[in-house]
């Protein structure tokens, strides 16, 4: 069945191509000058944004920054990454991993093709999957999902502790996609894409205004991928998005936005464990990524997630605006992975299957806000107040004690997998509440330009927070309540329109979390972990060049199992993790066609009071070193023809607490190409990503004692044309 949908994808994308290249190559004429062919064949695009040369810089745009309101980069005193969905398209970007690529102090912690695919860290702080994760500003909960990029008109990153922009959520940072809204112009694009270990995926985005005033908008994505993926796991997925808005009054829009995505996932990568591995053993050597070294044929990991919001903006005047939303996100998984404990350096495993049935999670949220400014003689404030209401239900059907392990055997990684039947008996059940929380907050922070070129930020955030965990019977097993107080204040100076220098402390919260029942303490709701961020960096940007470098320091609340007074371990918290570095990041123009991109960082994370067996120890799956490099050419030679390469760098890693193994480090390449021209009055673009450039095999540490294969060398290409 892969063979013949393979087949039958392969003619469509044979016949769609040839159409586009034929036509191309016959509406190509020949410029004056080869700018002059450049110019022509960019134009052509029409609204469609395009990079050529600057292909890792995105366009200017304000950034969601919580409960600071839109602000632009510069005006924000916190470290800041986004991608756009022109580099999206560009570098064929299809994984949360590989978004923040070219940037050095972001590090992937799951493949595409696995149950972690939704994972990244920050600084060495991999991401609350709850809190960490926004779509339009509304909460998602991540876990178990990979998002449909080419829905968004960019991704946000917001990096370090965020609890007063956010409330609730790890310090890592914050991560925001933007979907495509309503265009002013009418937009009509349809593409497909391939790659070479049998994917094929199919896309159109239309938009436009829909009536002859400009009143009312719409915007429509609608997108599938099919196919056998590198290790021969067969992936399934479709997604559909709809935007609208109305101008109801000058001043006053109402918009909405629905997205909904299946993502079918048969087989996978699964994870390796070093939970009983030989302590002090150097670990076996990594396996090509392309190996399938799932043993149960009934392996699979399927997601399904629903958003539907809405907003009313209201701009009062040139100095007040105020805005309400709605949002309400689902999503439900259904899987059985498997996970492969390591058990010597030979490559010798153990093999078990693990049910983790359907568990739903919904997510409703209502927020506001006020921003304006209030001028006070010679001084002026930039006030912004609201208020947040959120709700988080979980529900399962199953009984978490029967999902943990089901069948086990033993295999080696350097061998044909064992084949074997899932004898599970598990049996699924009536859906039932196993946990919800609410979380209410109120926020006020006033900017105050109190100098020229000088200005003070303060903040605060009330929370009110509650959470209840219940059994399969309905009764309560636990409940916590808190009410505390985030503050933040940061100085900024900016002697220019393109500079900014600036000082931040943030305090922070996250969910302490519900101990696991393998721990003798099963069940107990553990408080919310505290944690404060001093920070101080720079910001340039200009045409030809731009440069930010950020100094930090995050203290983090530390939880560990203890074994001291009780075999089976007991969760406490208690304790301190320090993350402490420096992320520098440049881009310059060093020709008219060649643009360079850099990026580094040095990270000191470190277990400074707990346990003291691992007092001093480095934390686990955090580098102390990762750098980044790329550039982008134009090729004058060859009008609308653009080239780029990257290269990335991650150090080693600890790959658990106690230190006892190290996950190699690893340097990847990629580059690719674009290639734009027209078919008519139409663009057309031709898109070539070569990932892993040298078809490297290399471990990738994703958590405490959690291991997976690389992705191999992966070949995708793409065709769009703009109608």
């Amino acid at each position: 069945m892969k063979q013949r949908q393979a087949a039958q994808g392969y003619r469509t994308l044979s016949l769609f191509t040839t159409l586009m290249l034929g036509a191309g190559l016959q509406a190509q004429a020949a410029g004056d000058t080869a700018d002059a062919a450049a110019e022509s064949a960019a134009a052509a695009a029409g609204p469609i944004a395009v990079i050529t040369v600057n292909g890792d810089r995105a366009p200017v745009e304000r950034l969601a920054a919580g409960a600071l309101g839109a602000r632009s980069d510069l005006e924000t005193p916190f470290s800041t990454a986004q991608v756009s969905s022109a580099q999206i398209e560009d570098r064929q970007i299809k994984s949360l991993g590989t978004l923040f690529a070219s940037d050095a102090s972001v590090a992937s912690k799951g493949g595409t093709y696995t149950q972690s695919a939704y994972a990244v860290s920050v600084r060495g702080l991999t991401l609350d999957f709850t809190n960490g994760y926004k779509i339009d500003g509304q909460p998602f909960q991540m876990y178990g999902v990979e998002l449909p990029l080419e829905m968004f008109e960019s991704v946000q990153l917001l990096k370090g502790a965020t609890g007063f922009l956010y409330g609730f959520s790890a310090p890592g940072g914050i991560i925001n996609y933007v979907s495509k809204k309503p265009v002013e112009h009418p937009l009509f694009s349809a593409d497909i894409g391939y790659t070479d270990s049998g994917v094929f995926s199919q896309h159109i985005d239309v938009g436009g205004r829909a009536d002859e005033d400009g009143r009312y908008g719409y915007r429509v994505n609608l997108s599938q991928e099919q196919g056998e993926t590198y290790n021969g796991a067969d992936l399934r997925r479709k997604a559909g998005a709809l935007a609208v808005d109305a101008r109801l009054q000058p001043g006053l829009t109402w918009s909405a936005q629905l997205l909904y995505q299946e993502r079918d996932l048969q087989g996978g990568v699964p994870t390796m464990s070093l939970a009983v591995f030989p302590v002090r053993s150097a670990l076996p050597a990594p396996v090509s990524g392309k190996r399938d070294l799932g043993a149960y044929a009934s392996t699979y990991y399927d997601s399904t997630m629903w958003l539907a919001s809405t907003a009313l903006a209201w701009k009062i005047n040139s100095d007040w605006q105020a805005n309400v939303s709605y949002g309400h996100t689902k999503k439900r998984i259904d899987s059985a992975y498997e996970t492969l404990y390591l058990t010597s350096q030979s490559g010798g495993y153990s093999n078990r299957l693990n049910p983790f049935y359907a568990p739903t999670l919904t997510y409703d949220s209502l927020q506001g806000m006020l921003e304006g400014n209030v001028h006070t003689g010679a001084i002026v404030h930039k006030i912004a107040a609201g208020f947040n209401y959120q709700t988080l239900d979980r529900t399962l059907n199953v009984t978490p004690s029967l999902s943990i392990f089901s069948g086990k055997t033993t295999g080696n990684l350097y061998q044909a997998p064992p084949v074997l039947v899932d004898t599970s008996n598990v049996n699924r059940q009536a859906f039932y509440t196993i946990s919800d929380y609410t979380q209410k907050s109120v926020f006020l922070s006033d900017t105050v330009a109190f100098a020229p070129h000088w200005s003070l930020l303060a903040g605060l955030r009330y929370m009110d927070y509650e959470n209840n965990n219940f059994a399969a019977s309905g009764a309560r097993t636990s409940h916590y309540h808190k009410k505390p107080l985030t503050p933040t204040v940061a100085l900024l100076y900016q002697p220019s329109d393109t500079l900014t220098v600036y000082g931040n402390y943030v305090e922070a919260l996250e969910d302490g979390g519900t101990v696991s029942n393998v721990y003798a303490n099963a069940n107990t709701v553990l408080a919310p972990l505290k944690s404060r961020q001093v920070e101080f960096g720079l910001k340039a940007d200009h045409a030809k060049w731009g440069a930010s470098a950020a100094l930090f320091r995050i203290r983090r609340g530390a939880a560990y199992a203890d074994y001291s007074s009780n075999s089976q371990g007991i969760y406490v918290q208690g304790g301190e993790l320090r993350y402490q570095g420096l992320e520098l990041n440049g881009r310059a123009d060093l020709t008219r066609d060649l643009e360079a991109t850099a990026g580094a960082t040095w990270l000191d994370a470190t277990y400074q009071a707990t346990s003291p067996a691992i007092v001093g120890n480095r934390i686990e799956s955090t580098p102390r070193f990762q750098a980044a490099l790329g550039v982008n050419a134009k090729v004058r030679a060859v009008p609308g023809l653009s080239l780029h390469a990257n290269a990335s760098y991650v150090g080693a890693q600890a790959a658990n607490s106690a230190n006892a193994w190290s996950v190699p480090a690893v340097t990847l390449a990629s580059a690719g190409g674009a290639y734009r021209s027209r078919v008519g009055e139409n663009a057309v673009s031709y898109r070539l990503e070569i990932s892993n450039l040298t078809n490297r095999s290399y471990w990738n540490s994703t958590g405490s004692n959690a291991l997976q294969a690389g992705a191999p060398r992966t070949i995708s290409l793409n065709a769009r044309i703009d109608l």
